[in-house]
């Protein structure tokens, strides 16, 4: 794992709970910081990724040899 160095500016709230949680769990901030952003980027990335459901329907026989002659009449003359 590389780390990369930047700087954030947060509100000073969250960084308080932040910090409170470090040390209950002893970790740094760094470390919860990271997980942070780690769990909202999986949450956002699997919101993005919905799961498609094809729901099929028994429509009766197939009517592959089907004409324009089977499908409209004949008109009148």
């Amino acid at each position: 794992m590389t780390l990369t160095r930047t700087t954030l500016r947060i509100k000073t709230q969250l960084k308080k709970q932040a910090e409170k949680l470090a040390l209950e769990e002893d970790k740094s901030l760094q470390d919860i910081f990271n997980l942070a952003l780690e769990k909202y980027l999986i949450s956002k990335a699997e919101k993005k990724a919905k799961k498609l459901v094809f729901h099929t329907h028994n429509l009766g026989s197939k009517l592959d040899n089907l004409t324009r002659d089977d499908v409209y009449e004949a008109p009148e003359i």
